[in-house]
Formats: C-alpha cells, sequence, structure tokens
C-alpha cells in the first residue's frame, strides 16, 4: 500500500469511529427522550384522574390545563423522537411510579388537603426538572432537542413559580 491510500483508510477510519460515536450518544439520547415521554404521559394520566376526582372547580380546571400541556409536551416529544430516527414508546402499563403519584394525589384529593396537594404536585413538578436537566446534559444534543426541552422545562418552572406566588399571597 501507498502512503495515499493509507491516508484515506486512516480518515475512513476516523470517520467511521465518529459515526459509531455519534450512534451510541444518539441512542442514549433517544432512550432518555423516550423515558420523558413515558413520565409525561404518566403525569397527563394522573392528572386527568385527579381532575375526575376533584370536587372543587379550580382544581379541575387546574388539572385540565396541566393535563392538556402534558399532553402536548408527549406529542412534541413523540414528533422530536422520530425525527431523529427513534421509534416513540407508548405507554402500555403504569409504573410503580406513577401508581405512587396517584395513590398520593387521589388520597390528597379525598381529603380535601389542598396544601399538601400542591406541595405534590410542587415535588412532582420539581423530579420533572431534574430528568429534563439530566438530558440537557447530554453530549451531543441536537439544537432542535435543546430547544424542546428548555421551552418544556420553561413551562414548568412557571408554573413553579407561579404555585410559589400563590403559596405566599395565601399566606
Amino acid at each position: 500500500m501507498d502512503v495515499k491510500t493509507i491516508r484515506i483508510l486512516k480518515k475512513f477510519i476516523e470517520g467511521t469511529k465518529l459515526k459509531i460515536i455519534y450512534m451510541k450518544s444518539l441512542e442514549k439520547i433517544l432512550s432518555k427522550l423516550n423515558n420523558l415521554l413515558i413520565m409525561n404521559c404518566e403525569i397527563e394520566k394522573v392528572y386527568l384522574e385527579s381532575q375526575d376526582l376533584a370536587a372543587d372547580d379550580n382544581l379541575k380546571a387546574f388539572f385540565r390545563e396541566r393535563s392538556f400541556e402534558r399532553n402536548e409536551f408527549g406529542r412534541q416529544l413523540r414528533a422530536e423522537i422520530v425525527k431523529l430516527g427513534g421509534n416513540p414508546k407508548q405507554l402500555n402499563v403504569s409504573s410503580s411510579d406513577f401508581d405512587r403519584i396517584w395513590i398520593n394525589f387521589r388520597n390528597l384529593i379525598i381529603s380535601n388537603n389542598e396544601t399538601d396537594l400542591m406541595e405534590e404536585i410542587y415535588s412532582l413538578k420539581k423530579f420533572n426538572i431534574e430528568k429534563y436537566n439530566e438530558l440537557l446534559r447530554q453530549i451531543n444534543l441536537p439544537l432542535s432537542t435543546c430547544k424542546l426541552l428548555i421551552k418544556q422545562q420553561d413551562s414548568i418552572y412557571n408554573h413553579m413559580n407561579a404555585m410559589k406566588r400563590e403559596e405566599e399571597f395565601v399566606l
């Protein structure tokens, strides 16, 4: 082999290595996006079921708005997963996390304990933010994915801040 052929082969091998690294990174991103999708679907379901259980009209409206928001988040995440060449996962069976969250919500709604219910919702949103941050720290995150996640995360933050302001106003 001559020097020129060796250089061409080296470039080809380096390019192949970069593609493999990118594909592994993309697989990790798609997996985390699917986990975020499932989490949003589960939270949407909690909000929908909470809406049906709530007696207070304001609480019903709150849960309806939040479930709509999570449905929209899920739709956007599905589209992003497809755009990146992945297959969106479907929510088939509820996870133990969903069951725990739903039981807590149901008990707080039934006991008419709005303060503890708002604290539970706030904790849930805080947990969401952590999951979004985990994905946003992912190396080689496509710009469109990054923008989508930040937009959704900002929406969650805004609702958390609004909840804090309302809590301070009530106190």
